[in-house]
């Protein structure tokens, strides 16, 4: 079974920065709210989840939930995993998003894998969804094994869609 926490130092050029992956908590509200409001302001994303939202995330049982990413106290990145209601045995992963200061220091893989790695016992498949500009995410998904597939939701931003087998 994957582990709900894991801590790791990382170096970072020249200096050594502690990190932590772990799920998200009710607790996680404030700082992640903010976080979530970046990634919408920088990418344009149109379809928000407003904080009662963001919050009944917090609530779900594993594997669903979010993952974050925080240093020293800050969270520097998440994802969200759930449910996905259409196709049964799958969930839908969203909202990857890794502050600007941190990109290209793995931490999108690293989040990824946690997800990966503890839905692996739980579900057979996660879909996901992403737009033309995101071109670095189209890229980690191919090299993560995620391949194209059908249109799966209504996300209106959303012209790319991936899925990967996990058993």
């Amino acid at each position: 079974m994957a582990r709900l926490s894991h801590s790791c130092a990382m170096a970072i050029g020249s200096k050594s920065a502690q990190y932590k992956l772990r799920r998200g908590t009710r607790d996680d509200l404030p700082q992640l709210t903010t976080l979530l409001e970046r990634y919408y302001a920088e990418w344009e994303v149109t379809q928000r989840d407003p904080p009662e939202r963001i919050a009944k995330y917090l609530d779900q049982p594993a594997p669903f939930g979010f993952v974050l990413a925080e240093e020293r106290g800050n969270l520097i990145g998440c994802v969200l995993l759930r449910p996905l209601q259409s196709i049964a045995s799958a969930g839908e992963c969203k909202r990857l998003y890794v502050v600007p200061e941190h990109r290209g220091e793995g931490f999108a893989s690293l989040l990824m894998d946690f997800v990966e790695g503890f839905a692996t016992e739980r579900l057979d498949w996660i879909y996901l969804d992403t737009g033309p500009n995101f071109t670095a995410a189209q890229s980690l998904y191919s090299s993560r094994g995620y391949e194209p597939c059908e249109r799966y939701n209504d996300n209106p931003q959303a012209t790319c869609f991936f899925r990967k087998r996990l058993s």
